[in-house]
């Protein structure tokens, strides 16, 4: 079993994707993470759903979750509002560190190391064949898992 035979086919999305936009992505496609590219197509990164989210919540809430218990759902509709106007761009860092590819060749074993070197939870299954990327998809952790137990 390769990359190839694991990988789940994905959407990537740009820098300049709303965050609303990219919300939307993961939960259609229910993505273990959502794919960042350039404009010619190669992975920038692969963004957790939980940087997203913490992007969304309200500065005072992040850095104190005790207020989030105090405010209930009262600021439930500034997380909606806000995500409308963050861009994938403003809460990637400046130089975000190598996304975590494989080759569609990858064995699980291979992925498993990458994503544990890497400290994520996907790896991005990109074939260079004609010097162009092709994103055929994502494997993440928990399929890695099923594979191997």
């Amino acid at each position: 079993m390769h990359a190839r035979d694991l990988a789940w086919p994905c959407t990537s999305v740009r820098l300049d994707t709303r965050l609303w936009d990219a919300v939307g992505l993961l939960i259609r496609e229910r993505a273990p993470a959502l794919v960042v590219v350039s404009a010619d197509g190669h992975p920038l990164a692969a963004v957790p759903p939980t940087t997203i989210l913490n992007a969304a919540l309200p500065r005072p809430v992040r850095d104190d979750p005790l207020l989030a218990a105090v405010v209930g759902e009262a600021l439930d509709e500034t997380v909606r509002a806000g995500a409308g106007e963050i861009l994938l761009a403003d809460i990637l860092p400046t130089r975000p560190p190598g996304p975590p590819v494989v080759s569609p060749d990858a064995s699980p074993l291979h992925m498993a190391a990458v994503m544990e070197r890497t400290g994520c939870p996907v790896v991005l299954v990109v074939d260079y064949t004609d010097e162009e990327p092709h994103l055929l998809g994502t494997v993440d952790a928990t399929t890695l898992l099923q594979h191997f137990f």
